[in-house]
C-alpha cells in the first residue's frame, strides 16, 4: 500500500448512524403528518344531516311522552322529591330533547343566546329556555315552575 493511500495517523473514519435512528426519525415524521391529519379531520365542518320526516303517528307518540314527563317534574317538585332549581333544568332539557328529536336541530348543545340567534324556527324553544334560565341559574330558587311548565307543554304540542 502506498503512503497516500494509507490515513493519516490517529485518523478514525466516522462511524456510520445505526438504522435504528432511521425508523425512530420516519416515525416522528409519520407521527406528525397522522397528527395533522387528525387535527384537520376532526376540526373540519360537519355535514348536516337531516333526518328523515317524521311520521304523524310518531310524532303523536313524542308528544304524549314529553307532555307526561313534563308533567312528571313538576309532580316531583310540587311532591318536594326534587327543588325547583332541578326542575327548571329538567324541564330544559325535555323541550331541547323534544326539538331534536322531532326535526334534528341540536338544540341540547345550543345556548339561549344561540337559540335567539337561530331565528324564528326557535322562537318559542328560545322563550320557554329563557323563562327558565332565572330558575335554573338565578342564586335563590324563588321562581314557580308552573308558567314555564305549561309554555314548555305548548311547545310540545305545536311544534311540528
Amino acid at each position: 500500500m502506498l503512503a497516500a493511500d494509507r490515513p493519516p495517523p490517529g485518523f478514525y473514519a466516522p462511524d456510520p448512524y445505526a438504522v435504528t435512528w432511521l425508523w425512530v426519525g420516519l416515525a416522528g415524521f409519520v407521527a406528525i403528518a397522522l397528527w395533522y391529519g387528525w387535527v384537520w379531520w376532526s376540526t373540519r365542518e360537519k355535514p348536516v344531516v337531516v333526518p328523515p320526516r317524521i311520521t304523524a303517528d310518531r310524532l303523536s307518540r313524542l308528544r304524549g311522552d314529553y307532555s307526561r314527563q313534563i308533567d312528571a317534574v313538576v309532580a316531583r317538585v310540587e311532591a318536594g322529591e326534587t327543588t325547583p332549581r332541578r326542575g327548571h333544568q329538567q324541564l330544559s332539557v325535555l323541550v331541547r330533547h323534544f326539538v331534536q328529536e322531532v326535526s334534528g336541530i341540536r338544540a341540547p348543545t345550543m345556548t339561549l343566546t344561540d337559540l335567539h340567534a337561530s331565528g324564528g324556527r326557535l322562537a318559542p324553544v328560545s322563550d320557554v329556555v329563557a323563562q327558565l334560565y332565572p330558575g335554573e341559574f338565578s342564586p335563590a330558587e324563588g321562581t314557580t315552575l308552573a308558567g314555564a311548565a305549561a309554555q314548555a307543554k305548548t311547545v310540545v304540542a305545536r311544534w311540528t
